[in-house]
């Protein structure tokens, strides 16, 4: 460690000393490394010590010119620290265009929040916002990191997007009987390799990196940028020894740390099965049990024990009513085990744009836990965060990824099924009825399924009635009502009823006419990112399948003058229909539209059909039923 702490001194320094151009001076980039980039990482010297199993040290030192505000997020210092991973020092310096120190701020003047959700606090997050008077602006950040637990060595960041890399190198050194793996992402790039008392070093070095563009949407920051990811063959976490030279040594160590966690009371036991004792069928049953564990638990964040590796015993949580993923996912496995079903944990890298974890490369990329149970014909996935979606649905979220199953005899990687467009359903049903004022009332019924179901639960049933009214405006697209009311089917929390009064419902009026918009609301209103040459696929949250029925009921004295031309429009993943009618007899103009998206990750070479696709669905909203008086 005083090693180490030595090569950060250095840095105390004025700048000239070890390098033959002033690093802190923005004038001294070349033209090439300011092409296309918001900021530029003059110096970075980053080296991570190993000591033994369960020990080790990461020392960081940075030099990074923000050449304007759209590299602002540079300016923010932000590094965790809890039990298993300490920050143990740390320093921001600041430096004008012309490399002038201007600023210096210590470890003792950043801030920190506590990480958790309210019950307990396991960590904290600390930080510091540089702010910047004009641009270009430079700072240094030196800080120590002490490892008390070695499962996550930490991976080499090499670039960030719209970032140049001026130079910077990673040196690594562990016990050679441990050693390490590593895997070059999005670059290629080998270790210099050595030895040294007994301890294996391996250096990365680049030098003079063009900017990596920025494309909206695509895959995760994990997976996009160049980056060596590190992994060690043998861990510790709290005294708990591991072994991750493979995915099942790796799910041996996870399954060891629940040993004794499935320990329901008999009590418990005895009314799980009265519950499911008229269910036909094991599939009956898991449905029943998962209903009732989203009905009466709720989740929280809490990492604690081992890292955030061991849940809470399932006794914990029957009492408490709460827990974090891998503590319902094991509650889940104890009711199941308590009815006779076998049921598998699995760690999974879960977010929508998340790539599938490498079969070859054991690697501790996980951050939420699920369920499997696994059935003679098929395999039913549970989501145990989750208060909406259905038995046997993960959506997108965690959808065609590589889950390490923790079962008795280790870890298996198995796929995890791709998300439907028929598993998220949004279907509007609306009654407008239109007065000669312009003004009117509308009463819609919505019916929702998967994340749209989880998306008005969350966000809309227990809100308050400005929040509602928000989210139906802001998120939705509706008109901005005057008066609101929602209602929700307590027996079916599917469907739920909202009526409107609204002052102006036609989009405009010119004399005795009034045009009005296909929908009082806007089926899509988001524009995709323009690109000239897109490379990496776009990624949307999940699949849909969108209908809507909008019927206007027109004032007595008013009849049709013209409306919007049906249509057709298609591409490989998406499907836009509408048609519109006039019912002479009944004064009623219907508007029925179906948007379909049949899966969420779009190539990158279908993208520009993608985003035409997109722009007439935004198009066709801006045509109107115009309405005349008689």
């Amino acid at each position: 460690m005083k090693r180490l702490l030595n090569v950060i001194l250095l840095y105390s320094f004025p700048p000239f000393c070890f390098s033959q151009k002033n690093i802190y001076d923005a004038s001294t980039i070349s033209d090439s490394l300011k092409k296309n980039a918001h900021s530029v990482k003059r110096e970075e010297i980053i080296s991570f010590e190993v000591k033994d199993i369960g020990q080790a040290y990461l020392s960081v030192h940075q030099v990074i010119t923000v050449l304007d505000a759209e590299g602002q997020d540079e300016l923010m210092f932000v590094q965790p620290s809890d039990e298993f991973r300490k920050l143990t020092d740390a320093e921001s310096k600041v430096f004008d265009g012309t490399g002038k120190s201007i600023n210096r701020y210590k470890m003792k003047e950043m801030k920190s929040t506590a990480t958790g959700d309210g019950l307990v606090v396991d960590g904290k997050i600390y930080y510091f916002q540089v702010a910047a008077p004009s641009y270009p602006i430079t700072v240094q950040y030196d800080y120590q990191t002490k490892y008390k637990g070695t499962l996550n060595y930490p991976d080499y960041r090499i670039q960030r997007p719209e970032q140049s890399v001026e130079s910077s190198n990673y040196t690594v050194s562990v016990p050679a009987d441990l050693d390490l793996k590593f895997k070059a992402q999005q670059i290629v790039l080998s270790p210099v390799v050595s030895t040294a008392n007994k301890n294996k070093i391996y250096v990365w070095k680049v030098q003079d990196l063009p900017s990596v563009p920025y494309e909206e949407g695509a895959v995760s920051y994990e997976s996009s940028y160049p980056a060596i990811l590190l992994s060690p063959n043998k861990f510790s976490m709290d005294g708990n020894d591991g072994d991750l030279s493979t995915w099942k040594n790796f799910g041996l160590w996870y399954g060891n740390l629940s040993q004794g966690s499935i320990n329901l009371s008999e009590q418990t036991k005895s009314a799980l099965k009265e519950m499911v004792k008229n269910a036909k069928d094991d599939k009956e049953k898991i449905e029943i049990l998962y209903d009732y564990l989203q009905s009466n638990f709720r989740y929280v964040s809490i990492q604690l024990g081992i890292g955030g590796y061991k849940p809470f015993d399932a006794d914990f949580v029957d009492n408490k009513k709460y827990g974090d993923c891998k503590a319902l996912s094991n509650y889940m496995e104890a009711i199941l085990d308590a009815v006779g079903i076998v049921s598998y944990p699995a760690l999974i890298n879960a977010e929508y744009n998340k790539q599938p974890v490498d079969p070859a490369f054991p690697h501790n990329s996980f951050n939420h836990v699920i369920l499997c149970v696994p059935g003679n014909k098929d395999t039913t996935w549970l989501e145990c965060t989750s208060t909406a979606v259905d038995a046997g649905t993960l959506g997108s979220f965690t959808e065609n990824r590589n889950a390490l199953l923790i079962t008795p005899g280790g870890g298996v990687l198995v796929p995890t099924p791709k998300s439907k467009a028929s598993e998220n359903l949004f279907t509007l049903h609306t009654n407008v009825a239109l007065r000669e004022d312009a003004s009117g009332e509308s009463e819609s019924k919505l019916e929702t399924k998967g994340e749209y179901r989880e998306e008005i639960m969350q966000y809309v049933l227990n809100e308050k009635k400005d929040d509602q009214k928000e989210f139906l405006v802001s998120k939705l697209g509706f008109l901005q009502p005057d008066q609101f009311d929602l209602t929700t089917d307590q027996k079916n929390n599917d469907n739920t009823t909202f009526r409107l009064q609204i002052e102006k419902v036609p989009e405009f009026t010119a004399g005795s006419k009034m045009f009005l918009n296909p929908r009082i609301y806007k089926m899509w209103n988001a524009a995709l990112p323009k690109t000239e040459k897109r490379t990496k696929a776009f990624y949307f949250p999940y699949p849909f399948i969108k209908t809507d029925t909008t019927i206007y009921q027109l004032p007595e004295n008013y009849t049709v003058e013209n409306l919007p031309k049906s249509r057709a429009v298609t591409f490989e993943y998406g499907l836009f229909k509408t048609n519109y009618t006039y019912d002479e007899k009944t004064n009623t103009v219907t508007s029925v539209a179906l948007l379909q998206l049949s899966q969420n990750v779009i190539p990158a070479e279908k993208y520009m059909e993608l985003r035409k696709f997109f722009g007439n669905v935004i198009q066709e909203y801006t045509e109107k039923i115009v309405v005349k008086k008689k």
